[in-house]
């Protein structure tokens, strides 16, 4: 899996090309602790590019979401593929995790929540 990393203001934009699997799931669980290391707590993962993922990459997801959520931060998942999509409504992970249709949306979330730290 490929993982690129890119900056929008606060928000991290996380690129993930390839299979989020249990082969690949150590890499986006430690992208997220790294940029937790940096301060940085909203993340945006663009998910359209993942062609398969399974309950490792699912995990992942969900523990990225867990350890953002603990520093005050937030994660939303953008885009999602239509097997990614479909994992996340199975699972019913869709209830838990922040999924947006679009990108746009998925930043629009995630400056509200940055809007929202600020002022505290």
């Amino acid at each position: 899996m490929e993982i690129k990393v890119g900056m929008d203001g606060d928000i991290v934009i996380v690129e993930l090309t390839g299979d989020l699997v249990a082969s690949t799931a150590d890499q986006l669980k430690a992208q997220v602790s790294g940029l937790l290391s940096k301060n940085f707590r909203f993340v945006l993962l663009e998910m359209s590019k993942i062609g398969f993922m399974d309950s490792s990459g699912l995990g992942a997801c969900m523990a990225a979401h867990k350890s953002l959520a603990e520093s005050g931060g937030m994660l939303v998942c953008a885009r999602p593929s239509e097997a990614v999509g479909k994992i996340f409504r199975i699972t019913m992970a869709d209830k838990k995790l922040s999924v947006a249709h679009t990108k746009d949306d998925g930043i629009k979330t995630l400056l509200s929540k940055v809007i929202e730290a600020r002022q505290k």
